[in-house]
């Protein structure tokens, strides 16, 4: 586990309420671990582990080294209340439909596979994957299949108040929430909980090496989770976030350290989260950031496709060699993410640290 200084900066809130007043957010759609919690799930699995080639999972990997596995878990946090949302009465639970890809054993050419053992060889890091407004974790599947098959457990929470269906629409004042609904995923992961067995999981993943991800109101959620004073968990090591804003303010010190290694994604025409919104985040971050602009694209573009379109091929390169960086301890990710930008071009996209 990281050990990280709180950070003194301000609360996101009052400039999430400032855009969703001015119409931009509602577009965005296109804990602790004693909480007491329940578990179920909708795939039987199994924790054996399946050897291959001597792998290991905590080794940086290509993308498509491994086979991946799906598996679909319910985690009630039992602790806290959904509140009453568009026209829905109050909860006294918040419940968490969360979807978990894996490596898994077999061709990793094939499709991804309905659960499964866990592939052997090591422990694997966490990512965490928050979806926007009125979307779902399975909507960015294609990314994130290519994450897992590089040797990463990741699990995306569907939000109680955010996620597709959601009666009233998007609860846009509950980013604060969603970031300690985050710290109860992670919780429930590492406890490799999927119903009444053992999770594939259980017991393989690295609890020093937990990323963040997230698009949109899911990216405002990553930020809070680690820049924000409301609820900074210490455990996440890195995070990549698309087309968001939030984690400090022009109040935050130029000085400011304690929030994890950042990669921000956005797209230079978006017209839901101002492209100056995510840089004006990026500057005040209170930690190491660097910000890839998607030049002449919107809010959405790059963050769907996994492989299959030459922008989002560069977004899932590019992330998984950040991730490879900050989480497998890769001396090589940060020049292959700035090698992938550069061969992109300038009219395709730019990198650059902050100063």
């Amino acid at each position: 586990m990281r050990n990280r200084t709180k950070i003194s900066s301000v609360a996101i809130l009052p400039t999430v309420a400032v855009l969703v007043a001015g119409g931009l957010l509602a577009g965005c759609g296109g804990s602790n671990s004693d909480s007491s919690s329940t578990t179920t799930a909708r795939t039987a699995t199994t924790a054996e582990s399946a050897s291959q080639d001597g792998r290991r999972l905590d080794d940086p990997s290509p993308i498509g080294t491994f086979a991946v596995a799906r598996v679909e878990v319910t985690f009630v946090d039992d602790s806290r209340p959904t509140k009453a949302h568009g026209g829905q009465p109050e909860k006294p639970q918040r419940t968490l439909p969360t979807v978990v890809w894996y490596p898994t054993a077999g061709d990793a050419t094939g499709k991804v596979a309905d659960g499964g053992p866990m592939i052997d060889g090591g422990k694997a890091p966490l990512i965490v994957f928050s979806h926007g407004s009125t979307r779902n974790a399975d909507d960015y599947a294609s990314t994130l299949v290519a994450w897992a098959s590089a040797g990463y457990v990741v699990a995306g929470p569907n939000y109680p108040l955010s996620t597709t269906g959601v009666p009233g629409g998007t609860d846009y004042g509950g980013a604060p929430e969603q970031a300690v609904d985050v710290a109860f995923v992670i919780d429930r992961m590492l406890a490799g909980e999927a119903g009444d067995e053992k999770a594939p999981w259980s017991g393989r993943i690295d609890d020093a090496r937990i990323g963040l991800g997230g698009q949109s109101f899911g990216a405002i959620t990553t930020l809070t989770a680690v820049a924000d004073p409301c609820c900074t968990d210490d455990r996440i090591a890195a995070i990549t976030e698309f087309a968001g804003f939030g984690g400090g303010s022009e109040k935050t010190p130029a000085d400011a350290t304690g929030a994890p290694p950042a990669l921000f994604v956005h797209g230079n025409a978006d017209p839901t989260v101002p492209y100056d919104a995510g840089r004006g985040s990026f500057d005040h971050y209170p930690g190491d950031a660097w910000f890839l602009t998607l030049v002449g694209t919107g809010h959405d573009d790059g963050y769907f496709g996994g492989l299959d379109e030459p922008l989002d091929e560069l977004v899932t390169r590019a992330t998984a060699a950040f991730y490879d960086a900050q989480l497998k301890g890769d001396d090589q990710g940060m020049d292959r993410l700035r090698e992938l930008v550069s061969k992109a071009g300038p009219k395709v996209a730019t990198l650059e640290p902050r100063s």
